[in-house]
């Protein structure tokens, strides 16, 4: 309140009252000056009380302006986190999906071992976005690197290769524990697990926060284990694992699908030299030989000795029926040689006559056993003149 209002009217104020106010609503010059000086404070209280009020009620307009505003943008930031987290899901899932499909193909293409870790851990990490990649093969008590890939593969500069997995602290490392329980690990949070090995400092350092480590089978045994390692936590959710656990299942019918390979190859080879040696046996043999069609009973293959004994040229013989030729066995005989084959499975020590190309008649011994033939069940029969 202003000082003048608080002190006693002056003449001034008296005067200016006498002039103002009526004489007949104030009974002295004095009173007429005292009754100015409360309305003029009583005007001024009131101007004080909505200068206030107006202040009050600006501040608090501004507070719920504030608030709205800050109430907004927590909503579009809330929802910008989680446009930002769904589309790194899904660029996540996209890769894998994309390694995955990449897999496929490699599992008909790759007949090698070597070959098929290599390019596993280099599809995880161009398309699956992994910071390293790396395959432990299982080799009795140890486990040897078989490929690695990533930018992060620094981390395992300081760990040995092979694992020993009878050494205390590898039996308790995720690595170990794969390669022994045949399951699944994941360490979404690598940084503060606490069954992480020593080599996890190291890790950190080279931007590792998450770790899975997927098993690989080998007719139905674990044989490999697939570590991949991830920048950022909680990387690994569940649907990228089941994609995971599908790779992990390509890469182990690639195993199955290379051993399966190499094992035909060794019984087209085998049976490649097989038919060499026979080949090189019959055709070779001192004595007459020849092999003969079960169903139709004509000759499909002759070696050179019965060739020399008949005076006949290997193509001469070849299709021709048994019956029809005027010289070898006699018919009668040749009835009994079908009749024990077929009830005995082979022929051994048979005697009979059988007629040379001169006509005569000699004494031989018949050998013969069941084969099969150019896709066709056939007997191969052996001769044996009798005398001289």
């Amino acid at each position: 309140m202003a000082p003048f209002l608080r002190a006693r009217p002056s003449r001034r104020a008296v005067r200016f009252a006498r002039r103002v106010l009526p004489w007949r609503s104030c009974g002295t010059a004095a009173e007429a000056a005292e009754a100015v000086a409360v309305t003029a404070r009583q005007s001024l209280s009131t101007a004080g009380l909505f200068r206030r009020g107006g202040a009050m009620l600006d501040a608090a307009i501004a507070l719920v302006v504030l608030g709205a505003c800050t109430g907004l943008f927590w909503l579009w930031w809330r929802q910008w986190r989680a446009g930002r987290l769904a589309l790194a899901r899904a660029e996540r899932l996209s890769g894998f999906l994309l390694t995955l499909s990449r897999a496929n193909r490699a599992v008909l293409r790759i007949d090698d071992e070597v070959t098929l870790w290599r390019e596993a851990c280099q599809l995880c990490v161009q398309t699956g976005h992994a910071v390293l990649a790396c395959v432990y093969v299982l080799d009795g008590t140890v486990a040897r690197r078989g490929a690695t890939a990533g930018p992060a593969a620094r981390v395992l500069e300081n760990v040995p290769d092979p694992l020993d997995l009878t050494h205390p602290e590898v039996q308790a490392s995720y690595t170990c524990r794969a390669l022994r329980e045949g399951r699944r690990f994941v360490s979404n949070d690598y940084v503060l697990d606490p069954l992480a090995g020593r080599w996890r400092n190291e890790a950190v350092v080279q931007g590792v926060r998450a770790i899975t480590w997927i098993p690989l089978r080998r007719a139905g045994a674990v044989s490999a284990v697939l570590m991949l390692c991830a920048s950022q936590r909680g990387y690994f959710n569940d649907e990228l694992l089941a994609l995971l656990d599908e790779l992990g299942e390509d890469l182990s019918f690639a195993l199955d699908n290379i051993d399966a390979r190499h094992a035909r190859e060794v019984a087209q080879r085998e049976v490649a030299e097989g038919r060499d040696r026979f080949s090189a046996l019959f055709y070779g043999a001192p004595l007459p030989m020849a092999i003969v069609s079960i169903r139709d009973r004509r000759i499909v293959d002759v070696n050179q000795a019965l060739c020399e004994r008949y005076g006949l040229q290997r193509a001469e013989l070849l299709g021709a029926a048994t019956a029809s030729l005027a010289y070898g066995t006699l018919p009668e005989d040749r009835e009994r040689f079908y009749q024990v084959l077929l009830a005995e499975g082979r022929v051994s020590d048979l005697p009979l006559r059988m007629r040379n190309r001169r006509g005569e008649m000699r004494d031989a011994i018949l050998n013969a056993v069941r084969l099969p033939y150019l896709g066709e069940e056939c007997v191969l029969v052996t001769s044996l003149e009798l005398g001289p």
